[in-house]
């Protein structure tokens, strides 16, 4: 007998919004504001995520209107205006942007797994996964966004959920692998764990210790009652994609930033 294969359901707008909401309340800004289903988020400027706007529904208002309101609303904070714009969710809003000469740029695709799914592939045969509800001076010293050293407020943001994790590898004596979870309630009531932060030592990298802290956290959060996992990873980085695949994950949309 032939099995007929099913493919997979498309991504629909509304689940796109609701997974971007529980992320929203996973890597938290500071400050956030809202004009009608647009949220307004500032941070002093650490990450892209937590100091741009969200357009996550209708803004209530003419969108010329509602995109000026934007460009002040971070003037006022002496940030540069910016749109996290997930693809599903632009509509009349990009080519609105596309107008007025806003740039596009880091495309970015975000994965999900079942969290039973993902915490299947820790490691006996490596260092037990930590995990504490602050990070320690050895977790912020292996966490290098972008490359950079931390700003001083970064603390707040990365502290800054209801239910956060810091996961923690040690080896000989020395951090090996970080990752930050934060476990929220989407508008729908699914509850997600969100993976972020997540950095190997370059003297401990292809041992699997990314997949392993990762799967740590996964277990975490299982006894937080989370059910599914997301995380984001630049389109272009195609070696964490595949390590990420192997753990379940598996594209759910993507979402681009936007500036003048």
């Amino acid at each position: 007998m032939a099995i007929k294969a099913i493919p997979a359901q498309p991504v629909t707008r509304r689940a796109v919004r609701d997974l971007e909401a529980a992320a929203a309340r996973g890597w938290r800004a500071l400050q956030t504001d809202r004009i009608g289903g647009w949220l307004l988020r500032a941070a002093d400027g650490f990450t892209r995520r937590a100091n741009s706007c969200m357009p996550l529904d209708d803004p209530g208002m003419a969108l010329d209107d509602a995109i000026a309101a934007v460009r002040d609303w971070y003037a006022e904070r002496g940030l540069p205006p910016c749109f996290q714009v997930p693809g599903p969710l632009e509509l009349a809003l990009g080519p609105a942007l596309d107008a007025r000469g806003w740039s596009r740029s880091e495309d970015v695709l975000v994965l999900t797994a079942d969290v039973d799914d993902v915490r299947a592939g820790a490691r006996d045969d490596l260092p037990a996964v930590r995990i504490d509800d602050r990070p320690d001076d050895a977790w912020l010293g292996c966490y290098h966004y972008r490359g950079d050293e931390l700003p001083e407020h970064a603390i707040h943001v990365l502290t800054n959920a209801d239910q956060v994790g810091f996961a923690s590898v040690d080896d000989a004596g020395q951090r090996v692998a970080i990752a930050r979870g934060a476990v929220t309630d989407a508008p729908s009531g699914r509850r997600w764990l969100g993976v972020t932060a997540v950095e190997v030592a370059p003297t401990a990298r292809r041992r699997g210790l990314g997949s392993h802290v990762v799967a740590g956290l996964a277990a975490w959060a299982a006894r937080l009652a989370a059910t599914h996992a997301y995380l984001q990873v630049e389109e272009t980085n195609t070696a964490a994609q595949a390590a990420y695949r192997k753990l379940g994950f598996a594209d759910h949309h993507s979402y681009h930033y936007r500036s003048p």
